[in-house]
C-alpha cells in the first residue's frame, strides 16, 4: 500500500488521467457476427446519417496514442440520430460494416496492437514532458509521482540520444541491486525495466535500416508477449525507471537528469518499485 507520505505529488493520487479519460470503451477487437448479424467492437458516437448510411466516431488505444476511428454502416440501423451513443456490443442488424473505409479485417490487420488500458491489473502512465507517473488499478487511480527523464529533449530514436522514448511498454525485470560500476549509485537502489524498443520503435529502426526484417518480427513479438526485447540494437535499450544518487529538484536543476530513463526522487523510489509488478503495463507519452 502507498503511504501518503510517500507520494511527492500527494494531490495527483486520486486525479484523473486525460489519456484514461479519452476512450472509456476502446475498440479491441474484429466486428464479431452471430449470422449476419454485425456488433460493434468498441463505444461510438453517431456523426452522420445520410443516405442510408450511418457513420460514427469511435476510439482505441494504439502504443501511447489514442487514435480516432471512423465508423460506416449500411444500411443505417433505424432509429438512430446524430449525437447518440452506441455501446460496445451493440448489433448493427444485416448491414455492411467498414472502419476508416476498409473491412474490419483489414483494419484490425493494419492495427494488430489495440489493447484496454482501463483493464490492466496495475497500469502507470507517465507524462513525460510535465513530469508526472501516475498509477491505476484496472483504471483506478491509486497512486501518483513527480518524475524527471532523460537529458536530450524530444522522443528517443537511438542509442546514446540521451532521450526518453514515448510508447506503450511492460516490466520485465526488478531488481535492488548490488549495482556495479561508476553509476551504480544513480539507481538510488532500485530498478524497474521496460522492454523498449517495442513494435513501433522496431519499424521506425526497419525504415531505417538498422534492424533486418526477422529482427523488427522479433521484437514485435517478445514486447507483445511482454518479454524483454532486442537491446544491443542501433535502437537502444535499457530504459526503465529507477532513483538517483540524492536528493533532486526539477524546478532548480531542471527535470533532465538520465541518460534516457524515468526517474523518481530518492524517497519515492521503493514505494514505486513495490507497487509496480513485473509484467505491468507502462504508457510514456
Amino acid at each position: 500500500m502507498l503511504t501518503l507520505a510517500a507520494v511527492s505529488l500527494v494531490a495527483l493520487t486520486l486525479a484523473p488521467d486525460d489519456y484514461l479519460a479519452r476512450c472509456p470503451e476502446p475498440v479491441l477487437s474484429p466486428v464479431r457476427a452471430a449470422g449476419r448479424v454485425a456488433r460493434l467492437p468498441g463505444r461510438g458516437v453517431v456523426t452522420s446519417v445520410e443516405g442510408g448510411v450511418l457513420g460514427a466516431t469511435l476510439c482505441a488505444y494504439e502504443n501511447h496514442e489514442v487514435i480516432e476511428v471512423r465508423l460506416e454502416v449500411r444500411p443505417a440501423p433505424r432509429g438512430l440520430r446524430v449525437g447518440a451513443v452506441l455501446e460496445r456490443g451493440r448489433a448493427l442488424g444485416r448491414a455492411a460494416v467498414t472502419l476508416d473505409g476498409v473491412s474490419p479485417s483489414r483494419f484490425f490487420a493494419r492495427h494488430p496492437h489495440l489493447f484496454d488500458p482501463h483493464g490492466e491489473p496495475v497500469l502507470v502512465v507517465v507524462d513525460v514532458e510535465a513530469h508526472q507517473a501516475r498509477r491505476f488499478e484496472r483504471g483506478v487511480p491509486t497512486g501518483a509521482w513527480e518524475v524527471g527523464r532523460g537529458q536530450g529533449e524530444g522522443v528517443k530514436a537511438r542509442r546514446g540520444d540521451l532521450k526518453t522514448p514515448r510508447g506503450l511498454y511492460f516490466v520485465t525485470h526488478k531488481s535492488t541491486g548490488p549495482f556495479t560500476g561508476a553509476f551504480a549509485g544513480y539507481y538510488g537502489g532500485h530498478w524497474v525495466k521496460l522492454n523498449y524498443p517495442n513494435a513501433a520503435d522496431a519499424r521506425r529502426g526497419l525504415e531505417q535500416g538498422w534492424l533486418s526484417v526477422a529482427a523488427a518480427a522479433e521484437v514485435e513479438r517478445a514486447w507483445w508477449r511482454r518479454e524483454l526485447t532486442a537491446q544491443g540494437t542501433r535502437l537502444g535499450g535499457g530504459i526503465g525507471f529507477h532513483g538517483w544518487v540524492g536528493p533532486w529538484r526539477g524546478d532548480v536543476e531542471g527535470f533532465g537528469l538520465s541518460w534516457g530513463c524515468v526517474v523518481l526522487h530518492p524517497q519515492d523510489v521503493a514505494d514505486f518499485y513495490a507497487v509496480v509488478p513485473i509484467g505491468a503495463a507502462v504508457v510514456l507519452r
